[in-house]
């Protein structure tokens, strides 16, 4: 198989989950709704646009870490599950030739699918916060979530390049992509272990939890794509953390990629 066909037929395996990706649409729709309803509670000077898609604290909006919790993760596990199951039919299997573009075919599927889920998410955040609030960047203003906590204008105008608004955009877009490469990754792992998508959603659930007590001194899994008043203030934090993000699929990839070609998948 050609590398165009491979990356053609990992494409396939997405579509194929059509009846079953649309209910997941109206799930990450109410889930997204939610977080932004929830973010819009806080007690902020500026409640605005992306206040409520990437919360400074990091933990709520439609973009931080209870977003990997309630609609990245349950999402990526149910439908990446069947996208490897479908990868992994007979008739694939025979048209693939080998392990290699089998194993391949399961990356670029997992690509595919966290590049869609990056851009749906922040879609909709976008979506569903400018609705509620307008679509004005208040971080830009001192009367913002940014300027309030500054309490500087001088200081909040030298980081203003840092909060422009496509910057933002793109920032968040490629930390969550990154991110969500980085689960499935293990995901990907975890599958040359245990068949059952289930385990494998309590377990990456139980590190995204271990991520949100603190109890590390740093951030090894979800925690490490959200996105905090210091990465906004200090833009190489960002760029550290997506290299965490990158190393850590790397290695998966590695890794999972040396036992695939090893364990007997048809079993």
């Amino acid at each position: 198989m050609k590398p165009f066909e491979l990356w053609k037929t990992s494409f396939r395996s997405l579509i194929a989950q059509k009846r079953f990706g649309l209910w997941i649409l109206v799930y990450i729709l109410a889930a997204e709704w939610f977080l932004i309803t929830l973010a819009r509670q806080g007690s902020w000077s500026d409640r605005g646009l992306f206040d409520l898609i990437a919360d400074p604290l990091g933990w709520g909006g439609g973009t931080n870490h209870h977003m990997f919790i309630l609609v990245a993760i349950p999402t990526l596990v149910l439908v990446l599950g069947r996208m490897v199951d479908f990868n992994q039919t007979a008739g694939l299997v025979l048209k693939f030739g080998s392990r290699f573009k089998t194993w391949h075919a399961n990356v670029l599927s997992a690509i595919f699918l966290s590049a869609l889920l990056a851009c749906l998410i922040l879609g909709v955040s976008l979506l569903v916060a400018g609705l509620m609030v307008g679509w004005e960047n208040t971080w830009l203003k001192p009367s913002g979530t940014i300027g309030d906590v500054l309490a500087d204008e001088g200081k909040l105008n030298a980081i203003l390049p840092n909060l422009a608004g496509h910057r933002l955009i793109l920032v968040i877009l490629a930390t969550k992509f990154l991110g969500f490469v980085m689960i499935s990754s293990y995901i990907l792992f975890l599958k040359n272990f245990i068949k059952n998508d289930g385990f494998i959603l309590i377990i990456l659930i139980a590190m995204a939890g271990l991520d949100y007590t603190g109890v590390l001194r740093f951030p090894v899994f979800a925690m490490s794509a959200v996105l905090t008043f210091r990465d906004w203030l200090e833009p190489a934090t960002t760029v550290y953390h997506s290299l965490y993000l990158f190393i850590v699929s790397l290695v998966l990839y590695s890794v999972s990629g040396w036992l695939y070609e090893r364990k007997d998948f048809l079993s």
